[in-house]
């Protein structure tokens, strides 16, 4: 999730366990910047671009190593504030569940997103997504950052300023648990509306489209192609227009034994495309962004013979990302469409 949710979802935690012992203010404050801390590691060196994609929400979010953390993090703020003569004697056990809620929460709600996150590192290098919520989604976040903001805003003048962050908490968690059941409502759709149009893919990825919960992308891969099917949880039909595009994999074949595009293949757990741009080779990870314009697309080899894609020679190249369009009709659409199933996106 974005960094404004994280904290406030770390300073909502840090209100509601430890407002009484240490002020709402302090206590807000501490969970939200540790609630963003997992995040830091965009700031650790990686080989390139690729590297940079696959490698984020890696071991920093990794429930283990939040569990190894929390005593440390713990005792070492309990030190902090003791010796700042602030606050009295803190119970150690509570401080270090704090920290240790504050941590395992920001990657157990990465792992709600489509992003992956590798929450069970080292036992399992496999980054899971489930891909019920949106990256930003204000319904999500403003629970929480009403609560946040009362706790930062009025302190302990606010009286039921920890009652106000649990009901914070238990909102923007029962909204979390509703984008499950929505992607199951959308899933059904979008599954029904494959065989209606004779498709049987063999995967479907059910993405939730920007800041809402009630428009979903169901992508299926068929082969050398895949499908875009948005449905809305409110569609009534069983037909939905199926856009269809190719994957080209011959250029996968080509760069067969190139590892940077293979990892975006893994790291996409199969969900990805391959297009040429003039002379370069690209590849994207098709669940972030919508066709053309994906958010991780990166350029890996170049034509250097050849015109056609049956004859085309093709070698790797230096990786570089490529940054993706933008729609300025895009957000107009969604909106309208999670109503109209008649508004059809141009592919």
């Amino acid at each position: 999730m974005d960094s404004l949710t994280q904290f406030a979802l770390g300073a909502a935690i840090g209100t509601a366990v430890l407002g009484r012992r240490i002020g709402p203010r302090r206590a807000a404050i501490a969970g939200g910047v540790l609630g963003t801390l997992p995040d830091l590691d965009v700031l650790l060196p990686f080989d390139g671009p690729i590297d940079g994609f696959v490698e984020h929400r890696g071991w920093t979010h990794s429930l283990f190593v939040h569990s190894l953390l929390a005593v440390p993090i713990g005792e070492g703020l309990r030190r902090l504030w003791r010796a700042r003569g602030r606050v009295p004697d803190l119970p150690r056990l509570e401080v270090w569940a704090a920290v240790w809620l504050v941590l395992t929460t920001h990657a157990l709600l990465d792992w709600t997103t489509t992003y992956g996150t590798r929450i069970l590192w080292p036992l399992s290098d496999v980054p899971y997504a489930l891909s019920w919520i949106f990256i930003i989604d204000p319904l999500y976040t403003l629970p929480l950052l009403i609560a946040v903001l009362g706790a930062l805003i009025l302190g302990a003048r606010w009286r039921g300023v920890r009652r106000g962050a649990v009901v914070g908490l238990v909102l923007s968690t029962a909204y979390l648990g509703w984008t499950g059941v929505a992607q199951g409502i959308a899933e059904a759709k979008v599954r029904a509306a494959l065989a209606a149009g004779g498709v049987t893919p063999e995967r479907i990825t059910m993405i939730p489209m920007p800041f809402n919960s009630l428009l979903w992308r169901g992508i299926a891969i068929d082969g050398a192609r895949y499908i875009n099917v948005y449905r809305s949880v409110l569609d009534d039909r069983v037909e939905a227009p199926l856009h269809i595009h190719p994957r080209h994999l011959a250029h996968d074949r080509a760069l067969d034994a190139y590892p940077p595009p293979q990892r975006v293949e893994r790291f996409s757990d199969g969900n990805y495309a391959y297009r040429r741009d003039g002379e370069d080779i690209l590849i994207a990870d098709i669940r972030m962004g919508v066709t053309p314009n994906y958010v991780f697309t990166f350029r890996v080899g170049r034509v250097v013979a050849g015109e056609d894609a049956g004859s085309a020679v093709i070698e790797p190249a230096p990786v570089e990302r490529r940054e993706g369009g933008h729609d300025p009709a895009g957000i107009g659409w969604l909106w309208t469409r999670i109503f109209d199933e008649d508004a059809v996106r141009a592919e």
